[in-house]
């Protein structure tokens, strides 16, 4: 390793010919450039797609009440139903792997004032636990607690929006009260409307506890919308099953009724999209290392053309007492260090333009996009390149260790 001599004897036969070990070293490089590059990618798509997906639970599914379409039990088909607070309860308690459900209510437009300011902003409706599904960013005050949905508080959480529109001071609104139509309201809380995620209000919006909005609307116990985050190792197509099993039960739907429910269940989109994220990354690995194996057999061959024409030259150590082990380190080290050299370059060509693009994405976005390898990814790169580069030299290799000295004597 540290033998100088043989250092500079590798030099030489590398430098003997330039453009051919160029050439060479170039199918290397392109194969590990490549293979980065692809990876890179890769995983930049994935994440600029998981990134819209923002602070939600991922393992999450959502449903909506609807109609039935098959007779149960005396009852006719086209009937209308919708959740129940009860509902929530019996899911908590009664379906595994259930860590949070979230409610929500959809109301009108209204006019709200604050002394001389005013605007028409709508109503949504929300319980606590919808925060720990799909959180909102709060800048001041807080969410919903357990206490406002109990007392049905006549309280609500103001959007960004507008909050600029009745406190054009920016000043801290919380306490602060103002009016919808003849109503009062005390503002808890002002949330910023989040970019990414299911957004189930606007940003012109006004936030109130699910509770009171059912008092105010004489809606008794109903909700329009019901979401449930998941255990995130729970299979949240089997949550999805149990919760429909479970709630057709309680409102007496058949259980075949495919179409008395609509849901959507994020959980599963996100695995289906691993999974070809998966499939894309292995099918990545096949191509970028496929490539990279036609450049190391370019350097095997080149290897093969060097052993020929130092063919006198290895029959002279040969006839010297060069043991064949010294043969054998000479050509794999030379075929290391040309197919190393040249997987260095371009591992390191490519995760200096895969930094520029994570650059230009994240300031084009306004959020980090990391098109960026791991660096266990490029470690495992570097390993493949090192054992093809061992690889590579081993023809050759073998082929010196067959040459008899008196045949490379006489050879001309």
């Amino acid at each position: 390793m540290f033998d100088l001599d043989r250092w500079e004897e590798i030099w030489q036969t590398i430098s003997r010919n330039r453009k051919r070990s160029i050439m060479t070293a170039f199918g290397v490089f392109w194969g590990i450039f490549m293979l980065t590059i692809m990876l890179g990618a890769g995983l930049g798509l994935k994440n600029a797609l998981f990134s819209q997906l923002g602070d939600m639970s991922v393992n999450s599914c959502f449903f909506w009440g609807g109609r039935t379409s098959i007779p149960y039990k005396g009852l006719p088909s086209g009937r209308y139903w919708q959740f129940e607070n009860e509902d929530l309860a019996a899911i908590k308690k009664q379906v595994p792997n259930v860590r949070s459900v979230g409610s929500v209510i959809w109301g009108s437009e209204y006019k709200f004032s604050r002394n001389d300011k005013k605007g028409d902003y709508s109503l949504v409706g929300y319980n606590p636990d919808f925060q720990q599904i799909s959180p909102q960013p709060i800048r001041f005050g807080r969410f919903f607690n357990e206490i406002d949905m109990e007392q049905q508080r006549k309280v609500c959480i103001l959007t960004e929006q507008v909050w600029l529109d009745l406190f054009p001071g920016g000043e801290d609104p919380v306490g602060s009260t103002i009016r919808m139509n003849n109503m009062y309201l005390t503002v808890i809380g002002m949330i910023k409307v989040p970019d990414r995620g299911f957004r189930f209000h606007g940003d012109k919006s006004v936030l109130m506890p699910v509770s009171t909005m059912q008092q105010m609307y004489n809606m008794g116990h109903k909700l329009h919308s019901v979401a449930v985050a998941a255990n995130d190792d729970a299979d949240i197509k089997e949550v999805e099953t149990n919760i429909k099993q479970l709630v057709f039960a309680r409102h007496t739907i058949s259980p075949d009724d495919t179409k008395a429910v609509y849901s959507q269940n994020l959980g599963e989109q996100v695995n289906k999209f691993n999974s070809l994220f998966g499939g894309i990354g292995t099918l990545t690995w096949i191509v970028g290392i496929g490539t990279l194996l036609a450049g190391l057999v370019g350097v095997s061959n080149i290897m093969l053309v060097i052993v020929r024409e130092r063919t006198q030259e290895i029959g002279v150590r040969r006839a010297l007492g060069a043991r064949p082990r010294i043969i054998i380190s000479q050509i794999m080290s030379e075929s290391f260090v040309l197919t190393f050299v040249a997987g260095i370059f371009g591992l390191a060509l490519a995760v200096a333009l895969l930094s520029g693009a994570e650059s230009v994405l994240t300031a084009s976005a306004g959020r980090p996009i990391r098109p960026q390898i791991s660096f266990g990814t490029g470690m495992l790169s570097m390993t493949v390149l090192i054992l093809g580069s061992l690889l590579a030299g081993i023809l050759p290799a073998s082929r010196a260790l067959r040459i008899k000295p008196v045949d490379a004597i006489r050879e001309e």
